[in-house]
């Protein structure tokens, strides 16, 4: 995905801001679709989701935290970029696993870093190539939900649209190369992609699109501190 192609919107309530955003945004030839309240988002969102988002955090209505969690419900991928002036609110805004945080006070700076920096993540696309004879395809991994053994050196992979296929493999084997990537293993038999986990509790993890998967009592810990070391590299 680029620039031309990235589906970009921006809500805040305050006219000031909307308009030195959107001379950050002209600047990077990022075209924005421009909100003054979290209602309108969420209901444009809703019509088609769009790839990233920049938001305030306090607005009238829906904030921009309860915003963020729905949007990433309809579309875990969707990048969100907080623009706030309270910088203490920055370690609860880590559970949003958002792309950025950007202090008001330094918009004109750090904002065109940020933005440059998402773009560049995107680029990287990373992917998996299937090892199968006469079944070869590349997949991306963010269409990636989890991975789970199945029998016999069989993975299955289960996708975002809800299809599946296998391929010839052991757990440790994909765990070594899905890891650094941003999978997680929370069982013997599952890898998840933490791109896709909502919430994480005790004994489960909840996905976007509505699954619990059982977290193993030994790994739990280990998965809570991988899971961290995600959201802290988001």
């Amino acid at each position: 995905m680029n620039r031309e192609t990235m589906r970009t919107a921006f809500c805040d309530d305050s006219a000031q801001d909307r308009e030195a955003v959107q001379e950050i945004l002209d600047s990077l030839d990022l075209h924005a679709d421009i909100f003054d309240n979290g209602e309108a988002l969420q209901a444009a969102f809703w019509r088609q989701a769009y790839d990233l988002v920049l938001l305030d955090i306090e607005m009238p209505g829906i904030s921009g935290y309860d915003l963020a969690s729905v949007l990433k419900k309809q579309n875990a991928a969707c990048e969100v970029v907080f623009i706030t002036g309270h910088t203490e609110l920055v370690l609860e805004a880590f559970r949003f696993k958002p792309a950025a945080f950007v202090p008001k006070q330094l918009i004109r700076s750090e904002l065109p870093r940020a933005l440059e920096h998402i773009l560049a993540k995107e680029t990287e696309n990373p992917v998996f190539v299937t090892r199968k004879k006469n079944q070869d395809r590349i997949v991306e991994l963010n269409q990636v939900l989890y991975l789970k053994y199945v029998y016999d050196h069989e993975v299955e992979f289960t996708l975002k649209d809800g299809s599946r296929f296998s391929e010839t493999g052991s757990m440790k084997q994909f765990e070594a190369e899905l890891a650094p990537k941003g999978f997680i293993r929370i069982y013997s038999n599952c890898l998840v992609n933490a791109l896709y986990i909502t919430r994480m509790e005790k004994e489960m993890v909840l996905l976007a699109n509505g699954e619990q998967l059982a977290v193993a009592r030994e790994r739990r810990e280990n998965v809570r501190k991988s899971y961290m070391r995600y959201l802290t590299k988001c």
